[in-house]
């Protein structure tokens, strides 16, 4: 995750709330110590259960499978509490079609763990605005004025996307999570215009994951992925929202390429790079523990069976994914900037070799 508004505009309003409790600092003391020290954010799929059918969702969910207990959650919660994680992210499938998840997401507080909601906001109405205010921050996906509909399998999914929206922006910090494809590409400027009119404080854009029911085939090409990048930065510029980029590591050397700002530089040796494995997992409904959320074929353990420290300090993938320079190979093992990007492996791996190229890499490596 990259803010772009942070590193162009030298301003950040989420991120600033979120992670940096209110540091001003071009680093903060928080991403400091955070960089140091081997503790992750947690991604839990909280359940595979969805009101929607997306055509790009890196979960497939949708159907009913097994889900863990409210008990089951809370003992895990306790686990990572003791390990010191310091913020979980809650997904799905729809998280909110879990009936306990504002009183798990009030467990993890008590716990001095930040909490995050990621849904696609058609099931928040005017009864549940004040449950809300248990997160520290709500994203929202919406994928296109006019394409979204067509993504998320339903009509009139847009209308209620939006109506959720309004909501949760009314009552927390909330912002609008906006995955690229070739199908919307055209549109992001169209939504990044109505975050700005409903006053929303963040928009992040994410690089689509071949994961799931997204393929390389739903993925713009690099052209347009650098012509939307550009897009970004020029919106960074100007005041009141926050602009970022999600799963992308070449979009930090590509803006420090665009501007030569040695800044940009020692931010990225603290925040850039693929950090899977490293400061970000992923837990999926039934308790098993993944490199992130885009890679559900590698299971490390079970939060059920094993305690989370023995899981992230002894999976030999992990191991290397936190040494990941040393194996590079292709463009990405030759490339001058590896220390600070090194491709998203997950990406990598969907093309046939975990430690090769990332094929959503755009920028000049000599």
């Amino acid at each position: 995750m990259i803010s772009l508004s942070k590193l162009v505009g030298g301003t950040s309003t989420v991120s600033k709330e979120l992670t940096y409790e209110g540091d001003e600092s071009f680093i903060p003391k928080k991403l400091l110590d955070f960089s140091s020290k081997l503790v992750p954010i947690v991604v839990w799929n909280i359940t595979s259960r969805c009101n929607l059918k997306c055509m790009h969702c890196y979960a497939k969910a949708g159907v009913k499978g097994r889900e863990l207990s409210t008990e089951q959650c809370k003992k895990i919660i306790a686990d990572l509490s003791s390990f010191k994680v310091p913020l979980i992210l809650f997904s799905g499938g729809e998280p909110l079609l879990r009936n306990d998840i504002f009183e798990l997401a009030e467990f993890a507080k008590k716990r001095r763990m930040k909490v995050v909601l990621s849904t696609n906001g058609t099931l928040i109405e005017d009864d549940i605005a004040d449950q809300l205010r248990v997160f520290d921050y709500v994203g929202i996906s919406l994928d296109g004025i006019k394409t979204h509909d067509s993504f998320r399998g339903l009509k009139g999914a847009f209308e209620a996307s939006v109506r959720g929206l309004k909501i949760a922006n009314e009552v927390v910090l909330t912002g609008i999570r906006f995955t690229l494809t070739k199908y919307n590409f055209l549109e992001l400027s169209d939504l990044v215009n109505l975050a700005r009119e409903l006053e929303i404080p963040r928009f992040c854009m994410y690089h689509l994951v071949p994961s799931g029911n997204a393929t390389f085939e739903d993925d713009v090409d690099n052209l347009s992925r650098r012509r939307a990048v550009d897009y970004l930065i020029g919106e960074a510029k100007k005041e009141g929202m926050e602009i970022l980029t999600v799963d992308n590591p070449s979009d930090g050397i590509y803006l420090y390429q665009r501007t030569k700002d040695e800044k940009i530089l020692e931010f990225l040796r603290y925040r850039g790079g693929d950090s899977t494995g490293i400061r970000l997992v992923c837990i999926d409904s039934e308790g098993n523990v993944h490199p992130n959320q885009f890679w559900m074929d590698y299971t490390a353990g079970n939060l059920l069976k094993q305690d989370f420290g023995t899981i992230w300090y002894g999976d030999p993938l992990f191991k290397m994914l936190r040494e990941k320079e040393k194996y590079l190979e292709e463009q990405c093992g030759i490339c001058k900037y590896k220390h600070l990007c090194g491709g998203f492996r997950v990406r990598a791996y969907r093309k046939g070799n975990l430690w090769g190229w990332d094929p959503s890499c755009y920028v000049s490596i000599v």
